[in-house]
């Protein structure tokens, strides 16, 4: 048979080289994994790049129309001159811009009196429209770029890019509007190859969606205010990160940014399941090669934890039977000597009173002779019982200090609180043995208390309680008596004999 020990070795060494070379195989896999969500965010990070610098030059090419239609309008003479003419000064520019559906000049009561598409525009009101809405109530707003809507003639699906008009002073004067196309970001954005779940989202600062690639109606003007990516964009305008999307639910890697100083966000999608294809594929051949180690790691890990856990338990269990009394389950006399050197430094460091009460049976022999040593135990059980059912304080210390002598530790406490605790120790007792026919005993009980001063040992307090027990056993025994001990500042050290008999 092998030896416990060395077989212990044998099985950590073995371990220790699977895992080791687990962790090999995993790290090579991880770098791997890594390497492909790098690759995607390097693609996505360029992709986006070129999606911003693309979407922000027509848009400022747009609102450059814009800005021309209002330059126009200082002339006075613009409204004297023929409607042709005045159709090729003010929409000159709108001319040349690809997908821009028109542009339409409202006036303070959102009626349409220029239009780049007619020289004799319909007076139909646009007043509800929010672009309208916006300027009139803000006069800073500048560029506002309005919630997709289609078209009363045309029947397409457009964006507003719109400027407040002002008058001379400063009075709101009516909007410059201009329709952009959404085929002309579904053309740009359909461009990219992103994998099958991959998506392109291009939405206003607010949360409002203006157009997703893939196209889904739908979804045109959906709030997206909740979604992860705005709680990233309020800390920085640009940046990545990996949740589920809010649209369809799909995990994906996504990459975002700010357009410029425009009110607009873009934001690519890669699914991850779409990055972690071919690894995926790359760690199942890899992790098969392992499986049967890391099963192996397992088994012996198991072995050795279950081991480790017997063991511990078992020294668990003898550290406890070193500090406790078998027969009563009270601290021994060890763990005492450990506990009233501990609270003695702890009182002298904080200048606080520490008491401790020496209880001795009143003739046990006696007892032990009258009514049999299993009563005598039963007895001493029934004090430990006692003991403990009066203490409520986590740093009280109940000990069996030897034979039929116990000894209670009550840091903090000075001698008229001990007294109580005395008191209600010797009480709980009578009621123990009622209630259990236990045949009663009296205890002769000393107290002492004092704040411990330098040059001083416990062993001053400990002889003070030992003197305080004798003089309750010479004055009649069943009593309590309380002693000044020879520690402690004067003040603070408290002597009143009195008699508890029963």
């Amino acid at each position: 048979m092998v030896p416990k020990r060395p077989l212990r070795r044998v099985v950590a060494a073995t371990l220790a080289i699977v895992l080791c070379f687990c962790l090999i195989c995993g790290k090579v896999l991880l770098d791997a994994r890594h390497a492909a969500a790098q690759r995607a965010l390097e693609v996505a990070t360029g992709l986006v790049a070129t999606l911003t610098s693309d979407v922000q030059r027509n848009i400022e090419s747009y609102d450059l129309s814009l800005r021309g239609v209002i330059d126009g309008l200082e002339f006075p003479e613009i409204t004297q001159v023929s409607p042709a003419l005045r159709q090729a000064i003010l929409f000159d520019r709108s001319s040349t811009a690809k997908h821009l559906h028109a542009i339409v000049l409202l006036d303070e009561n959102g009626i349409v009196r220029l239009d780049s598409r007619m020289a004799f525009p319909e007076p139909t009101s646009r007043a509800g429209r929010d672009y309208f809405k916006i300027h009139k109530a803000d006069e800073s707003a500048g560029i506002f770029i309005s919630e997709p809507y289609v078209t009363p003639v045309t029947h397409k699906q457009v964006i507003a890019i719109s400027r407040r008009l002002t008058h001379a002073d400063g009075a709101f004067a009516g909007v410059v509007v201009g329709s952009v196309e959404l085929s002309y970001f579904q053309e740009l954005f359909k461009q990219a190859a992103l994998g099958q779940s991959g998506n392109i989202t291009l939405s206003r600062m607010d949360g409002k969606l203006l157009v997703r690639w893939p196209y889904q109606e739908a979804m045109l003007g959906r709030d997206l205010k909740g979604g992860e990516l705005y709680k990233h964009l309020a800390d920085a305008p640009s940046g990545s990160f990996e949740t589920d999307a809010v649209t369809d639910g799909v995990h994906r890697l996504i990459v975002y940014s700010r357009i410029g100083d425009l009110p607009l966000v873009i934001g690519v999608g890669q699914a991850t399941a779409d990055i972690y294809a071919d690894w995926r594929n790359y760690a199942f051949t890899i992790g098969s090669l392992i499986a049967l180690l890391c099963a192996l790691s397992i088994l012996l890990t198991l072995y050795l934890a279950g081991e480790m856990k017997r063991r511990g338990a078992a020294e668990t269990m003898l550290a406890s039977l070193a500090r406790t009394d078998g027969l009563t389950g009270l601290a021994n006399r060890r763990h005492f000597n450990e506990a009233i050197d501990r609270e003695w430094r702890r009182a002298l460091r904080d200048s606080r009173p520490l008491a401790l009460l020496m209880c001795d049976v009143d003739l046990f022999k006696d007892y032990n002779d009258r009514h049999g040593h299993q009563a005598g135990d039963n007895l001493l059980q029934a004090i430990a019982m006692a003991m403990t059912q009066s203490l409520h304080r986590a740093t009280d210390i109940a000990t069996r200090y030897g034979g039929d002598e116990f000894a209670i530790l009550l840091p903090g406490a000075n001698v008229a609180e001990a007294t109580l605790v005395a008191e209600q120790v010797r009480n709980r007792l009578a009621a123990i043995c009622a209630e259990n026919n236990i045949a009663p005993a009296s205890m002769s009980v000393g107290v002492a208390s004092g704040v411990p001063r330098l040059g001083e040992d416990q062993s001053c307090l400990i002889s003070a309680a030992d003197e305080a027990a004798y003089q309750a056993k010479k004055f009649g025994r069943n009593r309590i008596e309380a002693a000044a001990p020879r520690i402690g500042r004067p003040s603070l050290v408290a002597a009143s004999d009195r008699d508890c008999a029963a």
